[in-house]
């Protein structure tokens, strides 16, 4: 059983979903296996979403991140599931649902990155620039991340949930430091899962 409060070691896996409800599914399993809402993250691209909040809550894209609860899609989904949950409007991408811990962090990060839109907030969390824009291009083509702030026990467990539910690749980022999402370098990475045997190329 793993000590959510032991922040020793942890490490940031990042994945990359296709769809709305593998992104749901993988999330399910990760609670099942002892993490919590504070512990996993999502960002995606999300149009429906946006105009759902709009129309719920009143909350207009440009004035930031719209609070509270709204059915349909992702977002509906993930409610309960997550901590948090809002939309922040993003240069480029347009709509940008941020769900789970990194909701206010993203939309703070995003804000102050101006025209840096997603890459900035990604790289204020401590993303490498490059590792960034590639994330960036994901989401701008509907893709779905999950962050996962894992200790390495955990590791193979994680990666084994992405695995099952489809990530197109897994990327794992450690702080220099000791502390999470600062100063994260990528420690290991897998791409394209759906080629050869992707179990065979998760470690």
């Amino acid at each position: 059983m793993m000590n959510p409060n032991n922040q020793d070691g942890r490490r940031q896996i990042v994945g990359v979903f296709e769809t709305e409800q593998a992104t749901i599914s993988a999330i399910e399993e990760l609670k099942s296996i002892g993490y919590t809402s504070d512990q996993i993250s999502v960002v995606s691209r999300s149009k429906d979403e946006m105009h759902t909040i709009q129309e719920e809550t009143g909350t207009k894209a440009p004035e930031g991140m719209a609070a509270g609860a709204a059915t349909g899609g992702v977002l509906g989904g993930l409610t309960g599931l997550l901590a948090s949950i809002g939309v922040l409007a993003i240069p480029g991408i347009g709509p940008l649902l941020a769900a789970g811990p990194i909701a206010a962090t993203i939309t703070g990060a995003a804000v102050g990155a101006g025209a840096g839109g997603l890459v900035g907030g990604l790289v204020g969390l401590g993303i490498p620039r490059e590792e960034a824009e590639r994330y960036n291009d994901y989401v701008k083509d509907n893709k779905l991340l999950v962050m996962v702030d894992a200790l390495p026990g955990q590791r193979s467990h994680v990666y084994e949930v992405f695995r099952r539910y489809g990530t197109l690749n897994a990327d794992t980022y450690v702080s220099l430091d000791g502390e999470p999402r600062n100063d994260l370098v990528r420690e290991a990475s897998t791409h394209d899962l759906h080629t050869a045997d992707p179990a065979s190329r998760i470690r």
